[in-house]
């Protein structure tokens, strides 16, 4: 059998297509590592598990007035908020005593004979909705990025955290609150409007135009 023998340019010229090939190759994997690093930052590599899609988003409101946080004739106010500019009469009459401390109303307290239903005062959402050993249940309604509005002493809540709710919607029923001399059927009222607390009286006098500028 006749042995085949290579010239001596065959050899070189493998071995430099070989170094050629190699070097082609790392460039390609080196784009592409960048530019997959570039696209990075656009990519979403957290896993779906993590990912929170309950979020609340805040309803557009449609109403034109304010209304009071309840529809049934006859609730009372059995204190009223502590206005810093009322007379001194007014002010005594709006703290709130409890265990061995005066403190400033930061809202309205309302009570009536027997239980009523509480409702939002506006369209809004459903954004916490917490237990307070002296005020019981404890509802928050956002109306706006600036508006938001608490409902303090609640027996029963009939929303949850999350829930569209309309002008009139029934929120819970009033319930039990241990301050003062303590109230059987109460609710305490209370309203945020851009971080600061808001007399009630004022807000219902408010427009609403006004109030989501």
């Amino acid at each position: 059998m006749k042995k085949l023998k290579l010239k001596s340019w065959v050899v070189p010229a493998l071995y430099a297509i070989s170094l050629s090939v190699i070097f082609v190759s790392v460039i390609f994997i080196g784009r592409a590592v960048t530019l997959d690093y570039e696209a990075g930052p656009s990519v979403n590599y957290v896993p779906k598990d993590f990912i929170d899609d309950d979020t609340t988003s805040v309803v557009e409101i449609t109403n034109e007035t304010v209304n009071h946080p309840y529809l049934l004739e006859g609730v009372t106010v059995a204190k009223d908020y502590y206005d810093r500019k009322g007379s001194e009469e007014s002010q005594l009459k709006s703290l709130i005593y409890y265990k061995n401390t005066y403190m400033e109303n930061t809202g309205v307290l309302y009570t009536n004979v027997e239980a009523f239903d509480v409702v939002s005062v506006l369209d809004g959402s459903v954004t916490s909705i917490t237990k307070d050993e002296i005020l019981g249940n404890v509802v928050e309604v956002t109306h706006s990025t600036e508006l938001i509005t608490i409902y303090h002493c609640l027996r029963d809540v009939s929303v949850k955290v999350g829930d569209a709710i309309k002008q009139n919607d029934v929120i819970g029923k009033s319930g039990k609150v241990n301050i003062d001399k303590g109230y059987e059927n109460a609710l305490l009222f209370e309203v945020n409007y851009k971080g600061q607390i808001l007399n009630p009286n004022e807000f219902y006098n408010m427009k609403v135009s006004d109030l989501t500028k």
